[in-house]
């Protein structure tokens, strides 16, 4: 697989409620991208726009990215991580910050044109509620929808990713789920909008992973993967296939037999694990379910397992893998 990136944040300081500061020591971009480049399978970078570069800065990093082949996978929005959100992005009830939301991100997509990135995801974890009747359902509905819609329009040639997640920062976010976030992309009406699916995030909000990519994939809004892994209870960000090695395997068997073309970017947290050693791990953990996956279930006919007891199913499933 040539289309493994990773999001830069994993050189973080890596924070939490408990531990403000980190658990290690923030690295500048320039050692992260070095790092990243001297990493066996990693073909891109993912960044957040405007924190990491803009496009006024992109030419500093630029001669980085060219030296070690790395491309740019997507980049994200930062609508979330300021207290200036915290009434939300595209639904804040002060029109301002709605505005200033939407010219964010089509300043973004201005920047992912010149630098040849297809794919701007939105993660609007500061658009929902916390609390019963603090929030105009509809009113919020409609303003999401147009205020995608706008953004979409400014530059069709520019995929944007809607990136759902239950919750986190607000308790209850808008865009909770796969449902959802298909239904508000086929609500503006757009071909240029669809999801970034992040694994973990699906994970939280108990879904089948691979269902739900079969089903946006289906409808052609399957934009973008951002791979991880955790307990269900919170989103961990750990390496990838360290808890959910099944349904990684069945999610994978979907991406291919639905011939998934995006960027696979690895969006890993690793509060106290070395990062180039939780990277390593999770770029050889994908390498290898691919090539499980090619070896033992290329032939699959699910035709021939449909009358069959599930526990046979399951029997059948550890024959093929040993």
């Amino acid at each position: 697989m040539n289309n493994i990136s990773v999001g830069v944040w994993a050189y973080g300081a890596c924070s939490d409620r408990y531990v403000g500061n980190g658990y290690r020591t923030r690295l500048p971009l320039e050692q992260r991208i070095e790092r990243l480049g001297n990493i066996k399978g990693v073909k891109g970078i993912e960044i957040t726009y405007p924190n990491d570069f803009d496009e006024h800065s992109y030419s500093e990093f630029l001669p980085l990215l060219i030296k070690y082949d790395l491309g740019i996978s997507s980049m994200g929005v930062e609508i979330v991580c300021d207290k200036e959100w915290q009434t939300g992005s595209f639904t804040s009830v002060d029109p301002a910050v709605r505005q200033k939301a939407m010219d964010l991100t089509k300043s973004a997509m201005d920047f992912a044109a010149s630098a040849g990135v297809k794919v701007v995801s939105l993660w609007m974890g500061q658009d929902g509620h916390d609390y019963f009747m603090q929030a105009d359902y509809l009113r919020q509905w409609e303003w999401l929808v147009e205020g995608l819609k706008s953004c979409a329009n400014h530059n069709p040639d520019i995929n944007l990713g809607i990136e759902y997640k239950a919750s986190e920062p607000r308790l209850r976010c808008i865009v909770k789920s796969g449902g959802v976030a298909l239904a508000l992309a086929q609500n503006t009406g757009c071909k240029n909008v669809g999801v970034t699916m992040d694994i973990g995030h699906a994970l939280n909000s108990r879904e089948n992973i691979a269902e739900t990519a079969a089903i946006m994939l289906s409808q052609n809004r399957l934009f973008h993967v951002h791979l991880n892994d955790n307990y269900v209870i919170a989103d961990d960000d750990m390496p990838v296939g360290s808890v959910h090695f099944l349904h990684f395997l069945e999610l994978f068997f979907w991406l291919k037999r639905l011939n998934y073309e995006g960027w696979y970017c690895l969006d890993l947290y690793p509060y106290r694990d070395d990062p180039d050693e939780a990277i390593r791990a999770s770029v050889k953990f994908v390498h290898g379910i691919n090539c499980l996956i090619d070896e033992k279930f290329a032939d699959f006919d699910f035709n021939a397992n449909t009358a069959i007891a599930p526990g046979k199913i399951l029997m059948d499933l550890f024959d093929k893998m040993f």
